[in-house]
């Protein structure tokens, strides 16, 4: 097998399967209309025994986008593909668009019932007439009609699933109904995205926009033409189309690997011969990414040879940036001018003896500058001790990715293989990552903004698989819980999050998925002798004993002095501030206590301090 030039084997968790290169409609810019589809990469569907066997042999994809050339919509096979994905919670998409002109009511209900993920709708027009000039074949009614029975079937399951977009290319002749679908959209439920239209990407331009200042102000892009695109931003109109060779490799419907969403002229092999991993690391594969980083000349035998979009990428010089390239850019920032490097820590230094926490602050560099290689380099983990981790809310806006982690500690624990806490920022309307489970048990708390949870595991048919999440709520979930979240608020959310894994216990009947707030009632706590306490839940896990959570309060001068527990303790402060390992610490820090050390706490600030306990008994 071979590798790419930075020595990292292509195995991505999300692919595309064409599940269909035939349709049915006769589009004037579409290659398929065009009969080039079928010449080149075959006409036919996606068989459901394949489907099966691609997911079985490739049992790390979690995420397939269906939709490219054809209607997956005609596929014979597409029920009981969308029913074996749900089984294996394989998550199911059409994003990159189908006519929905022909489905059965059967297939409609099981999209919403079996969780299908995402479909965008090609609907360029606001009525028959309109839709009709360049969706040859099309029927406006039909399609809303369809798209109707979807929201139906929603409704019936109490799904957010499909999302659906309605995707409207901008041309000259359906430029004034642009307005009119958008708000159609809206009383749809649906998105509403307007596409620049491909210019003569394909085949020839069809139908040029005139009103280019009407398309630049609806777009939001202040262009109107793929062209102006380019001209305006350096990039092409579609450029991340070339990153699928690394992140979402394009697979036909009968094995051969395309690689990206634009190819028919060639492949890198078939997955049913060689296998999937083989085929995305072979010596072809590779060399057209390479070609695509600027690295080597293009070559007869690679299809992107021959694609436009690599052409422009060529002419301007404007290769694709390295998959890798931000770790790359990590390595060589780690190689610190020593002199520079000494100039910081002094006055990080200083700063730290003005407001008395010198050791503290050495050791903190100490674990970044020194432990993190050493343990990076031989796979090794510290065991985490009792200590303060300061954290202050709320974080800044992530520029670069709409997400941003800050990693607290991801350690072994006395009685815990590992135990990881990070804060993260996320911006408005994003999400980290696409629904994903993973081995470890997870809390995470709002701590800011709101969000919702995205919770495919969640089923039946009175089961919300979408809940509001707002400051001051946490939830708990369970090993191998598909899960993700999206910001709904205005303001970034700022959330907390554990992670820990030990060898599993016998427990029969582990904690489930569960949602609660820090700030009910205290169910008639009283306060006694300036401290009191709220039991949130507690119960056994799949990797502890009992998994213990409860609120409490301390008025000023209140606390307790120092004991040990025979397991470990993490705190966040809610409100005031409270001294404990000889620290003062104040709203949204996190506190934490190994077990059999001791630990003592006091409210030594003017208002009630409230905080929260998480216990992890082994």
């Amino acid at each position: 097998m071979n590798k790419t030039s930075f020595n990292q084997v292509v195995k991505p968790a999300r692919v595309r399967i064409e599940a269909s290169t035939i349709c049915q409609l006769k589009c004037p810019s579409c290659p398929n209309a065009a009969g080039e589809i079928h010449k080149n990469i075959g006409a036919g569907f996606l068989q459901y025994e394949d489907f099966k066997k691609i997911i079985g042999d490739n049992v790390w994809i979690r995420d397939v986008e269906l939709s490219n050339w054809g209607e997956i919509f005609l596929n014979p096979d597409l029920l009981k593909i969308i029913k074996y994905a749900h089984e294996r919670t394989i998550v199911l998409r059409a994003d990159n668009g189908v006519n929905l002109n022909t489905a059965s009511d059967e297939v409609l209900e099981a999209l919403a019932n079996y969780r299908f993920n995402s479909i965008t709708c090609s609907i360029d027009g606001a009525c028959q007439k309109t839709y009709s000039i360049y969706r040859r074949k099309g029927n406006f009614e039909k399609v809303i009609e369809n798209v109707e029975r979807i929201n139906h079937y929603k409704s019936k399951y109490k799904s957010e699933y499909p999302i659906l977009t309605w995707q409207f290319v901008a041309f000259d002749h359906n430029s004034h109904e642009i307005g009119t679908a958008r708000k159609m959209a809206a009383n749809l439920k649906m998105n509403f995205v307007l596409k620049l239209s491909w210019d003569d990407l394909y085949t020839q331009s069809f139908s040029p926009v005139t009103d280019k200042d009407l398309i630049g102000k609806e777009t939001g892009l202040g262009v109107s033409s793929r062209e102006e695109y380019v001209e305006k931003t350096g990039k092409e109109y579609i450029d991340e189309s070339c990153l699928h060779l690394w992140k979402q490799p394009q697979i036909n419907f009968d094995g051969r690997v395309l690689g990206c969403s634009c190819n028919y002229r060639g492949d890198f092999g078939n997955i049913f011969n060689e296998g999937l991993v083989e085929c995305l690391n072979n010596e072809k594969i590779n060399y057209a990414r390479d070609m695509l980083l600027g690295m080597r000349e293009s070559r007869d035998d690679i299809p992107c040879t021959d694609c436009k979009l690599y052409e422009s990428r060529k002419r301007r010089s404007a290769w694709v940036k390295d998959m890798y390239g931000k770790k790359q850019e990590k390595k060589k920032m780690r190689g610190y001018d020593s002199t520079k490097l000494l100039k910081r820590l002094l006055a990080a230094a200083k700063r730290r003896m003005r407001r008395g926490y010198l050791w503290e602050g050495l050791r903190a560099d100490f674990d970044r500058f020194l432990w993190h290689r050493v343990a990076t380099r031989l796979k090794l983990k510290r065991s985490l001790t009792s200590r303060v981790y300061p954290l202050r809310i709320p974080l800044p806006a992530a520029e670069e990715d709409g997400w941003k982690p800050y990693p607290l500690f991801n350690m072994t624990t006395s009685s815990m293989k590992n135990l990881s806490c990070h804060a993260s920022v996320l911006n408005g309307n994003r999400s980290p990552h696409l629904p994903h489970a993973h081995d470890e048990e997870e809390i995470l708390m709002l701590l800011w903004g709101e969000v919702d949870l995205i919770l495919p595991d969640r089923r039946g048919p009175a089961v919300n698989q979408r809940i509001h999440l707002e400051q001051g709520e946490f939830v708990y979930y369970p090993a191998c819980f598909a899960h993700t979240l999206q910001t709904t608020s205005e303001t970034p959310a700022n959330y907390l999050m554990f992670r820990w894994q030990s060898g599993r216990t016998t427990n029969k009947s582990p904690l489930a998925f569960r949602h609660f707030s820090l700030f009910e009632s205290n169910n008639g706590s009283k306060i006694k002798d300036g401290f009191c306490s709220r039991l949130v839940f507690e119960g056994p896990t799949a990797y502890l004993r009992k998994l213990h959570c409860h609120t409490s309060t301390l008025t000023p001068g209140a606390g307790y002095e120092p004991h040990r527990d025979d397991y470990d303790v993490a705190i966040i402060v809610l409100e005031g501030t409270v001294k404990t390992l000889g620290r003062d610490v104040g709203p949204y820090s996190v506190i934490f206590y190994r077990a059999g050390e001791p630990h003592g706490m006091r409210n030594t600030g003017k208002s009630i301090a409230h905080y929260v306990v998480f216990e992890f008994h082994r």
